[in-house]
């Protein structure tokens, strides 16, 4: 009783505050604990970096800082250089909207000029003399002498570490890009940690769009295994070689992530999976329904696979490819995402339709078709969570999982309307597919271009079609049941995605910075729970 008391007021309404608060901090904890468990402790240097990620330089700044005075290294020194500047941008950037020369929180003030001079002048000579030269082509100012010794450094056979890379920096700055990238290409095949550089110099050639160099640079056999695969696909692609392109897709592809991101989009799954149990009424018949539940969200994690192929199909052959241009990304976004993945996550539900027509009834249709969503997105939060602003990773880790439930529950059902009569519902099949797609297409648009609304307008795309999902779910359950609530399991689920993104943020860039980078996904999360109460409330 006093458990039904936490989830219903005494006059059987159901209460959502509490549950919620329950369900963010009960996530927040274990993902927490998790997190901290199946990865090695973030050091100070990779807080640091997440901190220059999520915007935040001038608290970089301090970490790098307080590093380099510990442990000097020229990697730290440019990490600070590159905090350093970024810090000064956004002071001026403050100043200028101020309309006057006001102060900083010292949170955001940058160190002054003549601190970081002193900074530099402490370190050990060859670090200070990277430091230097890098501090000069900032300002487009090299110390001749300073020069002098780097071209030095970068003649000699074999050359010293960080001299060409260096030469590549100044190079790129100054506009000499085909000796920026044969500089960054020498420093990335001679010393194996620093093998990015060479990506660096095949991008250069990618920008200029000079193809044939790129092609004969990928000839090397020591440029092409210390290659990463982005260049390869995209002379794939170039080439209009669609087989080489769904090769090499998936290095560019592959999550990033280790242990944290798995363990975050496993947690947020099993939430979401709760829900559809619960929308599904898994315990009136458990033994058709759990299995076919667990195949559903297989299935869901598999569509990935023909979801790469027709993305190396797209740009390789018909070259639909994000542009830019605001007329042509929402065609790439509609016929490019939007259908490739509908289609990918409904092909792969498809051999569950026989089972579910025989077997089962519109409910089990409906919420199967949500698990292959489901799974879709649990594998897609990998890549949403490895993304290097990690604002826009958590902001779509918050939304995605109900988007993609409710766009494939809905062609699920109207496939199965369409099979039961193919004269009555062709064109209501039709009709749904095109605005599935339309839909999410106008989503990742909108959260593609924020100069249009962003996250908010594309809310209101989101609040459509789980609208029209949630409708059908509820036509098709019938009557309520005994037992937690759909609307109980909803808000635990969408706590439960909160509590996770709060214990992911927080072990980044610590909780005061967690909260501000999850806001517009924050919001976006009020927005469902808000519009999507009343029909909940009835089930």
């Amino acid at each position: 009783m006093r458990a039904r008391g936490l989830l219903f007021t005494p006059y059987g309404e159901p209460r959502l505050l509490v549950p919620g608060l329950v369900g963010v901090l009960s996530a927040f904890v274990i993902a927490l604990a998790l997190i901290t468990f199946t990865n090695r402790p973030r050091t100070e240097e990779e807080r640091a970096d997440n901190l220059m990620r999520s915007a935040r330089p001038a608290a970089a700044e301090q970490i790098y800082a307080r590093l380099l005075r510990e442990q000097p290294s020229v990697s730290l020194a440019l990490s600070l250089l590159e905090a350093h500047d970024r810090a000064r941008l956004l002071e001026k950037i403050a100043k200028l909207r101020a309309g006057e020369a006001t102060g900083l929180p010292d949170d955001d003030a940058p160190m002054s000029e003549e601190e970081l001079d002193r900074l530099v002048a402490e370190l050990p000579e060859d670090v200070a003399l990277v430091a230097r030269f890098a501090r000069g082509v900032n300002a487009h100012a090299v110390p001749i002498d300073v020069h002098e010794k780097i071209s030095e450094r970068a003649r000699r056979e074999p050359p010293a570490p960080w001299a060409n890379h260096m030469l590549g920096r100044e190079a790129q700055r100054e506009g000499r890009h085909e000796d920026a990238a044969g500089f960054y290409e020498k420093e990335g095949v001679t010393f194996a940690e620093r093998r990015a550089d060479v990506d660096t110099a095949l991008l250069i050639w990618l920008a200029l769009g000079d193809w044939d160099t790129l092609r004969d640079r990928l000839a090397d056999d020591r440029v092409a295994a210390a290659a990463g695969p982005l260049a390869k696909y995209k002379l794939a692609v170039h080439d209009g070689d669609w087989r080489a392109a769904a090769r090499w897709l998936p290095g560019v592809w592959a999550p990033r992530l280790g242990g944290t991101g798995l363990v975050m989009s496993a947690i947020s799954a099993l939430g979401w999976a709760f829900f559809c149990a619960r929308l599904g009424k898994l315990g009136a018949r458990v033994r058709f329904r759990l299995p076919m539940y667990v195949v559903a969200f297989a299935l869901g994690v598999a569509s990935v696979v023909p979801t790469v192929l027709l993305i190396a199909v797209e740009e390789a052959r018909f070259k639909i490819v994000e542009t830019g241009d605001p007329a042509r990304d929402v065609l790439f976004f509609v016929f490019g995402v939007g259908l490739r993945e509908e289609a990918s996550k409904l092909l792969l539900f498809l051999p569950l339709l026989p089972l579910l027509r025989r077997w089962g009834d519109k409910l089990d249709v409906l919420v199967c078709g949500a698990l292959v969503g489901l799974g879709f997105a649990a594998e897609e939060n990998l890549n949403y969570l490895a993304q290097e602003n990690l604002q826009t990773g958590l902001g779509r880790f918050l939304t995605a999982n109900f988007f993609h439930m409710a766009s494939t529950g809905t062609l699920a059902s109207a496939l199965d309307d369409f099979v039961a009569d193919r004269e009555r519902h062709a064109a209501a099949f039709m009709r749904t597919s095109l605005f599935v797609v339309a839909i999410h297409g106008a989503y990742d648009f909108l959260l593609s271009h924020e100069e249009y609304g962003g996250t908010y307008f594309a809310m209101t795309a989101f609040v459509l079609l789980t609208k029209l999902f949630l409708e059908a779910v509820e036509s098709a359950r019938r009557r309520a049941d005994r037992g937690l609530t759909p609307l109980h399991a909803f808000i635990f689920a969408v706590a439960i995605v909160t509590g996770v993104s709060l214990a992911f943020g927080t072990m980044a860039v610590g909780p005061k910075q967690a909260f501000i980078v999850m806001g517009s996904g924050l919001l976006g999360q009020a927005i469902i729970v808000y519009m999507f109460v009343r029909t909940l409330r009835t089930m």
